[in-house]
């Protein structure tokens, strides 16, 4: 038997311990292959795709591979560590460094080039299902069935580089010495995981101060917020499970009359050296769960809540805008719409008139001014309520604005705000939009311009002729604040960016969720050879089957759940700040989500746990 023999045979006699890492491996190897065989799909290449859309493709293409290299580092040094008795019985029979090395490498390379091979045919028999389902997602037509070549190439690429790569590096934590002393002798005792009170005061504080600023956004503040409250939430979680935790057990521990009831002795102090030991495990698997529930659930609720935010931020079928000096070509284009629509025989109301853009005393930004019977025109075609003003008074529409009340000055003239309205009667481009007396509004000097504007009952109707309208007026150009906004145009055009997003989104968090239940199983089978010395030892003095499988339920438990529950909490509030910046409805798509992921989460746990409960029953019989 030759050397790379002697190493194929080593991954069939460990093939209980590769397992996850091969599934896992297979799993991201089919996700991979699935997604650059749409990227490189004869039909999706065809669509007219915006430059920063196919950016996104391909930088999640590239964090998606980084994210594995990474699994695979982590999840290969784990099984070394566990091999050390294997590595000290070869060096003392004569192998060298260099041989191990190579060992390794080779076992690499075969489980990383099968996976490819086994993620490449689940991929194509499921291509049908997965092309269609990602034309519905995308926003495009259902895409053909091809043989992807270009993306099986790119698949087992990359799974082989990631066999040859990654075990270079891993092999650098295998020190001679330490195996060879791990071999020899008995591990030292472990002490008893100390906490801060301090430190786990700091955590609740820095939790609740994070989860208040995330639910208490607007619109203005959470760009500033977003980082801020990420630090704190990162730090938070690392003490929550290496400090708060370990704190709550202790007390768990001086309550005696708990304590001492039966199993829970047993449960408790396992758990207290478990949560300490895996303390970096649960912190990276629970901000990696919670960027991918985060990412997917927000760009879901995006994805849902698409026609509501169009309808908010364009509340008119039809815009047209330009300087004043261009009034001529912007009734020429209004013309142009409204033949449209009589020769369609679709109903309409037609507001056009003047605004004005002026910077109020202090200010930095442009707002708009509106005469107040042209606002009633607007306010009327949607069906909004209207109002009546004092020659000093105003009134501010502002889409998710600050509830504002007080004066303003536009150009010196001081103007007492009254009310406060959400619901926009212009596109929340143009960001606030004070209304005055006729009067006020001819004193006031700004930048003239003029509008047009139609609305009708079912926007989509309208496709052909904001098509029309572009190929008419594409090319065309006007002054400083010329602008057209076409809704049912506007709504065809993000909703494939919406859906790529949206794909892109699902496929990094499948990533994430796959590789971090392989961390737990490759911890778990970890702490099997361990549990199954303790626990016969245990039963030989009188713990019986049904007391030990109770005990592990709940460290099994502790170990798949609680990370997942921690970033559960952490989605629903950072998922929250939408709603509370935005307006968008996100408790449907959060439960969703939540639901989806906790599901698979559970499934995983019962396997794992049965599995884990069958070895344990053989070691004591």
């Amino acid at each position: 038997m030759n050397f790379r023999e002697f190493a194929t045979k080593n991954v069939y006699r460990n093939i209980k311990a590769y397992f996850a890492y091969f599934l896992s491996s297979s799993i991201s190897a089919t996700l991979l292959f699935s997604f650059t065989m749409i990227i490189f799909h004869p039909g999706f290449k065809e669509q007219k795709l915006p430059e920063y859309i196919r950016n996104t493709l391909n930088v999640t293409t590239v964090i998606a591979y980084l994210f594995l290299c990474f699994f695979v580092f982590y999840s290969v040094s784990v099984f070394l560590k566990g091999r050390y008795k294997e590595f000290g019985t070869l060096y003392i029979i004569g192998a060298s460094k260099k041989q191990i090395q190579r060992m390794i490498s080779i076992e690499n390379i075969i489980i990383s080039s099968v996976s490819a091979i086994v993620g490449i045919i689940i991929g194509i028999v499921f291509s049908k299902i997965l092309l269609a389902a990602s034309g519905r997602i995308l926003g495009v037509n259902a895409l053909g069935f091809y043989i992807p070549i270009k993306a099986m190439i790119v698949t087992l690429i990359a799974f082989v580089m990631i066999g040859i790569v990654i075990p270079i590096f891993c092999c650098f934590i295998i020190k001679e010495d330490m195996v060879l002393r791990l071999l020899k002798g008995t591990k030292k005792p472990k002490k008893e995981p100390k906490s801060s009170i301090i430190l786990s005061i700091i955590c609740i504080v820095l939790l609740t101060e994070g989860y208040y600023l995330s639910i208490s956004s607007s619109m203005y503040t959470l760009t500033d917020r977003i980082i801020p409250v990420t630090t704190m939430v990162i730090v938070a979680t690392y003490l929550l499970f290496s400090q708060l935790s370990v704190f709550i057990l202790k007390l768990l521990k001086k309550n005696r009359n708990f304590y001492m009831k039966k199993t829970t002795v047993l449960w408790v102090s396992n758990l207290l050296y478990r949560i300490k030991d895996n303390t970096r495990m649960f912190f990276l698997i629970t901000i990696t769960s919670t960027i991918a529930l985060s990412s997917i659930g927000s760009v879901y609720a995006y994805w849902r809540d698409e026609k509501g935010q169009v309808n908010r931020e364009f509340p008119q079928a039809f815009f047209c805008i330009d300087n004043y000096n261009n009034k001529t070509k912007v009734d020429y284009k209004i013309n142009f719409i409204e033949d449209s629509l009589k020769n369609e025989g679709i109903d309409y109301t037609k507001v056009s008139d003047e605004m004005k853009f002026v910077i109020p005393s202090g200010g930095k930004d442009q707002v708009v001014v509106i005469k107040e019977d042209i606002y009633k025109k607007l306010a009327v075609s949607l069906s909004l309520k209207t109002v009546i003003l004092k020659e000093n008074e105003t009134m501010l529409v502002e889409t998710l604005g600050k509830n504002e009340k007080g004066d303003v000055s536009l150009d010196n003239i001081k103007l007492q705000v009254i009310s406060k309205r959400d619901s926009g009667v212009i596109p929340t481009f143009y960001g606030k939009v004070y209304i005055v007396k006729e009067g006020v509004y001819e004193k006031i000097k700004g930048s003239k311009c003029y509008f047009g504007s139609f609305n009708v009952d079912n926007y989509t109707d309208t496709l052909n002729i904001s098509n029309n309208y572009y190929n008419k007026f594409g090319a065309d150009k006007g002054g400083k604040y010329y602008n057209n906004f076409l809704k049912a145009y506007i709504v065809e055009a993000t909703k494939i960016g919406y859906g790529v997003i949206l794909f892109s989104a699902i496929f990094i968090g499948l990533i994430f969720f796959v590789t971090t239940a392989s961390f737990l199983y490759n911890k778990c089978y970890m702490d099997l050879i361990e549990d199954k010395k303790k626990y016969k030892q245990l039963n030989k003095i009188g713990l019986t089957y049904k007391e030990i499988k109770k005990v592990l339920n709940i460290e099994i438990g502790v170990l798949f759940l609680l990370p997942y529950i921690i970033a559960v909490v952490h989605f629903f509030f950072a998922i929250s700040s939408l709603k509370y910046a935005f307006g968008i409805e996100v408790i449907v798509p959060a439960l969703q989500i939540i639901g989806i992921m906790l599901i698979v989460q559970i499934i995983y746990f019962l396997v794992i746990r049965k599995n884990y409960l069958l070895e344990i029953k053989k070691s004591l019989l």
